[in-house]
């Protein structure tokens, strides 16, 4: 049903206006990517040029990247890695977050898994993120990929994208690639790289099981039974490597999330993922059909896998810094630091046979990122944030998560708004004072506590009991 509002187009029920874009006059900023990154990026972007025009270019149907394409559920690196943990990212998620827990859709607290989180509902987020997209003025493009780019001699000036209705050019004064994949870089003729030495993070596949409202599953007893099978069956070693993953239950359904099923694939490769699709669709019915034995667990049934495999890693710009584990691990402080990083570097190891997970907390629970490792080195007016910014196989492997990918988004896309305004590099401390005035928090020694441990939701384990399963 279309509703008329005179003076203000066409709009659909819900109120979102149809889009009439202006493609006969270059954006501001475009963001290409509409997960955590992207959101970051376009906000920051308006924060720092209200008037700019921002656009996102999406690939998939809707918002929120891996939390609603790929069923990750848990925003990770909110929170410092500590017991006593501290807020990690600014007032931008805090919008975000209050907009959740009015729909519904998160709890006012963090829960507690590995490490503090944030779970969220997809479809909530869903509908938050157009919420506030419309809200900030941000144009949104979905169901388009990049798939070329033009170039006047160092700088990007033009996206070209596949839609629906065949081949579009889109010009811009400032790019943000937060694709995930790198593939605004690599289409337009960008530095990238494919992960470290050739090497990636293991991607998993989110599966979701019901019929376990009251089973009170725990890793350990699903490890158990699945280490049982095993012993029994040791083909199945092969079949299923893994032993054992975070299980998220769902507030109302009660439903398991889990990311058991996994594979080693080239993320850049359809027929790479075509492959690891279809063997983690598999791998999720052959765990359904050894937890189904466990007491409790006899109605257990597969509900959703995905839709899409959780890439943990793929293409990465190459920038004017590469982030290394040894600066995480040193607490190495920046001039130009505009994200403060609060994950372990977990490296997902697909070259052993029980495909182990390996965690390292950085100290003091947070780590900096410098501006530099979100600039393309060879691009002046191309930013990264998310998992395709610039760090070393330990240092990927923590800002990859969403909670410090909407923080680098928010830095990349002030930095792209300020560099749409004058054509020259923005200067870091004109992008951390911006910032700084958006609430961005900075400074990882000055963080403060975000909430008293006993509140909080989720399973009550130590940080050692909790990674000894996982």
């Amino acid at each position: 049903m279309l509703l008329r509002q005179d003076g203000e187009g066409d709009t659909v029920a819900g109120g979102i206006p149809f889009s009439h874009h202006d493609f006969d006059r270059p954006y501001d900023v475009i963001v290409v990517g509409g997960g955590a990154a992207g959101i970051g990026a376009a906000i920051g972007a308006k924060q720092a040029a209200p008037s700019s025009r921002v656009l996102i270019v999406e690939s998939e149907g809707c918002l929120g990247g891996a939390a609603t394409h790929r069923g990750v559920l848990s925003y990770c690196g909110l929170y410092s890695v500590e017991p006593e943990p501290r807020r990690a990212v600014g007032t931008i998620w805090t919008e975000i977050h209050s907009r959740l827990v009015s729909e519904g859709a998160a709890s006012e607290l963090p829960d507690r898994i590995v490490a503090y989180v944030q779970n969220v509902d997809p479809e909530g987020l869903k509908l938050v993120l157009d919420d506030i997209t419309t809200s900030y003025g941000i144009e949104v493009l979905l169901h388009c990929s990049v798939v070329a780019g033009e170039r006047v001699d160092d700088r990007l000036t033009t996206v070209e994208v596949q839609e629906r209705r065949g081949r579009r050019k889109i010009a811009g004064k400032a790019f943000v690639d937060c694709s995930g994949d790198g593939d605004l870089a690599y289409h337009c003729g960008a530095s990238t790289r494919y992960g470290n030495h050739g090497n990636v993070n293991m991607g998993s596949l989110s599966t979701r099981f019901g019929g376990l409202a009251h089973a009170n599953p725990t890793s350990s007893m699903w490890r158990d039974a699945i280490l049982a099978a095993k012993a029994a069956n040791p083909e199945l070693k092969k079949t299923i490597p893994r032993n054992v993953g975070v299980l998220i239950k769902l507030p109302r359904s009660g439903d398991i999330c889990t990311y058991m099923a996994s594979a080693m694939y080239d993320a850049t490769d359809s027929a790479s993922i075509s492959t690891a699709e279809r063997h983690g669709r598999m791998q999720a019915k052959v765990y359904l059909d050894i937890l189904r034995k466990l007491p409790g667990h006899e109605n257990m049934y597969l509900v959703s896998t995905g839709p899409n495999f959780g890439t943990r890693e793929s293409r990465h710009i190459n920038s004017r810094y590469q982030l290394s584990e040894a600066d995480i691990v040193g607490g190495r402080s920046f001039d130009d630091a505009v994200a403060v990083g609060a994950w372990y570097m977990e490296w997902h190891d697909g070259s052993k046979e029980d495909w182990p997970i390996l965690f390292k907390a950085p100290p003091e629970g947070t780590f900096e990122i410098p501006l530099r490792c979100l600039h393309g080195v060879d691009t002046p007016n191309l930013f990264c944030a998310g998992r395709c910014a610039d760090g070393d196989q330990a240092a990927s492997s923590a800002i990859r998560v969403m909670g410090t990918a909407l923080a680098t988004g928010q830095a990349a896309g002030t930095a792209a708004a300020l560099h749409s305004l004058t054509g020259c590099d923005p200067d870091p401390q004109e992008v951390r004072s911006m910032l700084l005035e958006h609430g961005a928090l900075l400074d990882r020694h000055g963080l403060i506590k975000a909430v008293e441990v006993e509140e909080c939701r989720g399973l009550n384990l130590t940080h050692h009991e909790a990674l000894k399963g996982h």
